[in-house]
């Protein structure tokens, strides 16, 4: 497992767990990128992109879910269960296994990747003027 992979799946887990809830939903996918968007507040703004880049395999949901953050949200698999997911769907050397944990549904999210970040700027959904530093419109 790569530490800088680790590092930055903990970061993202200790952003997330700040608050008293988060809600989630697919942002946008390009092919080879995937960015999962979220948010106390779905219905103007978010507050969280996680992007998982060179994406192999993503098992989702389009709509948006909700995520308990009293336990861990987005983490990677153990090694055992990481060589089951490999093996169940297929997922080629070289992709990390990332999990994120639903609340609403029985499944979680499992995504494929080579590599992850994330960022943290408010993207709002609606046009608003005199935008600060780490604002943007969607």
């Amino acid at each position: 497992m790569n530490n800088t992979i680790a590092s930055t799946v903990n970061s993202i887990d200790d952003y997330i767990r700040k608050n008293k809830w988060f809600d989630f939903h697919l942002w946008r996918y390009d092919g080879r990128n995937l960015i999962i968007a979220g948010s106390s507040d779905l219905t103007y703004y978010h507050k969280l992109e996680i992007i998982f880049t060179d994406v192999f395999f993503a098992s989702t949901f389009f709509e948006g879910w909700h995520s308990d953050t009293d336990k861990a949200v987005i983490e990677l698999p153990d090694p055992e269960f990481n060589k089951e997911l490999n093996i169940k769907f297929e997922i080629e050397q070289g992709y990390q296994v990332f999990i994120i944990r639903t609340e609403d549904y029985k499944n979680d999210i499992y995504i494929a990747a080579k590599e992850i970040g994330f960022n943290t700027d408010t993207v709002y959904y609606y046009y608003r003027e005199n935008l600060k530093d780490n604002e943007r419109l969607a």
